[in-house]
């Protein structure tokens, strides 16, 4: 029979929180308790309960959470096996090579943030008129990412070599949305007619991305979802008739 930990789930997160919240360095805090640093490690990788998840979901989260302060170059596999308390070994396992591990990362945030964007949508109230479509297109979209912390790495330039895999496929998938709405915008009279929409679509999309991570680098998700609003002003009307 295991041994009971001594610690109570409450004691785990009041010690995560110390160590990875707080003032208070990891190693100081594992001394302090007298526990292994990798089984505070583990403590904050199973989100302080008893059941952390398989193996390759620890390594892609704790993948995606080191991201948040460190760049491609700077992390290596053994790091995040031991940031969610696994022997490098497993992690290799699991992922051949460093670059399969980090994809891995940016293609679940993209998945995570498709899923969710897919039913944020099926619950929304859509506007009759294309530009009014866009508008909530893009709000959602933001609304969405910017309560989904791991799609950080889909913004931020973290040095994660681009592929092929989903992450890849949402943008252009993302351009091609803002590309027929307008379409429909132009064929209703919302915008000139002779806009050059794939162009636009570039533009809207790189607005995005440039609002996106400004709120990844601190700014207010507030602010930044006001000017989410406004995006669609960019494209030139139709002019006097």
């Amino acid at each position: 029979m295991a041994r009971a930990s001594k610690f109570t789930a409450a004691d785990r997160r009041a010690a995560v929180e110390r160590a990875f919240e707080g003032t208070e360095s990891p190693t100081s805090v594992a001394s302090a308790l007298g526990v292994h640093l990798t089984t505070l490690y583990r403590w904050a990788a199973s989100d302080t309960t008893d059941d952390p998840g398989p193996a390759p979901t620890r390594l892609v989260h704790a993948t995606q959470k080191l991201l948040e302060h460190s760049d491609y170059g700077d992390i290596t596999v053994e790091a995040v096996a031991q940031h969610c308390g696994l022997a490098a070994r497993t992690a290799f396992h699991h992922f051949p090579t460093k670059r399969d591990l980090f994809q891995a990362a940016v293609n679940d945030a993209a998945t995570t943030l498709i899923d969710r964007m897919a039913a944020r949508s099926e619950q929304a109230t859509w506007p009759d008129d294309p530009l009014g479509q866009l508008r909530s297109f893009l709000h959602i979209a933001a609304a969405i990412i910017y309560d989904t912390p791991a799609t950080h790495v889909l913004f931020r330039n973290i040095g994660v070599p681009r592929s092929e895999g989903t992450a890849e496929g949402w943008h252009t998938d993302f351009v091609v949305a803002i590309e027929q709405l307008l379409h429909r915008a132009a064929d209703a009279g919302q915008i000139e007619r002779y806009t050059d929409v794939a162009a636009a679509a570039q533009l809207v999309t790189g607005a995005m991305r440039g609002i996106h991570t400004a709120v990844f680098d601190g700014a207010s998700p507030d602010v930044a979802l006001d000017l989410v609003d406004r995006v669609p002003l960019l494209i030139p009307g139709p002019g006097p008739a």
